[in-house]
C-alpha cells in the first residue's frame, strides 16, 4: 500500500478556518507519512482558498481542491448542514482512480492520533471502515439498531469498491426517496445503502460529544465496552465535535476546547471572532455550563475508577 495518506473533506466558506484546524492537527500528530489533502470546495472564497494552500505549503504538504457538481444533488434538503454534506458521497468521481482508498474527516475535527495506524487498517473486504453513531436517536429513522449504524464524521472508504459498485449513485437514489423521514439525510442514506458492509473502528477514532452521556444515559443499546469508551474520553484519535455546540462558540464547554482554539489560533485565522457573539447567546451559557460540568465529572469519575482498579490490581 502506497505510505502516502489521502484525506479527504468537504466545507464551505463558514467552514474554511476549522478545515484548516483539521488538517494542520492530522499533520502534527502524523509522524513520518506523507499527506495529501483533497478539498472540495462548496463555495469557498478565492481568499481563503488562497490562506488553506499557503497554509498547507508551508507545512511540506499537499492540497488538491475539486468543484463539485451540484446538479448532482439539486432538489435534497440540506437543513442547517449545507451542501457540503451531500459530496462525501461522490468523493470516488472526483478522486483520480490510481487512489484506492480515501480517508474522509469532517471540518469540525481535531486529529490527536497518528492516521498512519488508521490508514494501513485492513479493510478485510468492507466498502468503508467508521465508528458507531453513540447517539440512539439517527439511526431510528431508518430503523436500525444502534449497533448497526455508523456516523459518518470519519470514513475510510474503499474508492474501488464504491466505484465498482456505484455507491455515490445508490446513496443519491435512497436520499430522493426517503428525504422526507430522515434528520440526517446523508448519513442515513449512507447507512441504509452500506448496512452490514462497514468495519467497525474503535470509538477513539471518531470522539463524539455524545461520548460523555453514553455510559451513563445511553448505555444500553450500544457494542462497545466500558473499556474502550473510557479509553476514547481520556486518550481520543480524533475528536469530533457533534451537536451544536462547536468549539469556535462562546457558549461550548467541550474538554478539548481549549486545546481546538490553541490550534486554530496557528492558522490564518488566529483570534477569529465567535459566530455567536451577539448577547442573546449568552442566555445559553448557563445551561452550557452545566453540560460542561456534566463532562467535566464523566471525564473525573473514568480517571477515579481507573485509578482504583489499577491499585486493586496490583
Amino acid at each position: 500500500m502506497n505510505r502516502r495518506i489521502h484525506v479527504a473533506a468537504c466545507c464551505d466558506e463558514n467552514y474554511a478556518p476549522y478545515v484548516a484546524v483539521m488538517m494542520l492537527s492530522a499533520l502534527s500528530s502524523t509522524v513520518d507519512t506523507p499527506i495529501t489533502f483533497h478539498l472540495i470546495n462548496c463555495s469557498i472564497s478565492p481568499e481563503s482558498i488562497n490562506k488553506l494552500q499557503d497554509l498547507i505549503a508551508r507545512h511540506k504538504s499537499t492540497l488538491e481542491i475539486y468543484q463539485p457538481d451540484d446538479r448532482l444533488y439539486r432538489g435534497l434538503p440540506t437543513l442547517r448542514y449545507g451542501e457540503a454534506v451531500y459530496q462525501r458521497i461522490n468523493l470516488p468521481e472526483y478522486i483520480p482512480t490510481d487512489i484506492e482508498r480515501i480517508l474522509y474527516i469532517d471540518a469540525d475535527t481535531l486529529v490527536l492520533g497518528d492516521l498512519n495506524e488508521l490508514w494501513q487498517l485492513d479493510l478485510k473486504g468492507h466498502l468503508v471502515a467508521a465508528v458507531e453513531n453513540l447517539s440512539p436517536r439517527a439511526c431510528k429513522d431508518i430503523g436500525f439498531p444502534r449497533t448497526e449504524y455508523f456516523n459518518s464524521g470519519v470514513l475510510l472508504i474503499d474508492l474501488d469498491g464504491w466505484r465498482r459498485e456505484s455507491i455515490h449513485k445508490q446513496v443519491t437514489d435512497y436520499a430522493r426517496k426517503n428525504a422526507h423521514r430522515l434528520q440526517y439525510v446523508d448519513q442515513c442514506s449512507l447507512n441504509a445503502v452500506l448496512r452490514g458492509r462497514w468495519l467497525r473502528l474503535m470509538p477513539g477514532w471518531n470522539q463524539q460529544s455524545d461520548i460523555y452521556k453514553v455510559l451513563k444515559k445511553y448505555s444500553e443499546g450500544g457494542s462497545y465496552s466500558r473499556e474502550s469508551m473510557e479509553e476514547a474520553i481520556l486518550n481520543p484519535k480524533i475528536v469530533h465535535f457533534t451537536g451544536k455546540k462547536k468549539p469556535w462558540k462562546v457558549y461550548c464547554f467541550h474538554p478539548f476546547k481549549t486545546q481546538y482554539k490553541e490550534r486554530l489560533n496557528t492558522t490564518p485565522w488566529e483570534n477569529l471572532p465567535p459566530p455567536d457573539g451577539e448577547f442573546k447567546v449568552y442566555l445559553k451559557y448557563y445551561f452550557a455550563l452545566r453540560q460542561r460540568w456534566k463532562c467535566h465529572k464523566r471525564q473525573s469519575a473514568v480517571k477515579k475508577f481507573q485509578r482504583s482498579k489499577t491499585h486493586h490490581d496490583t
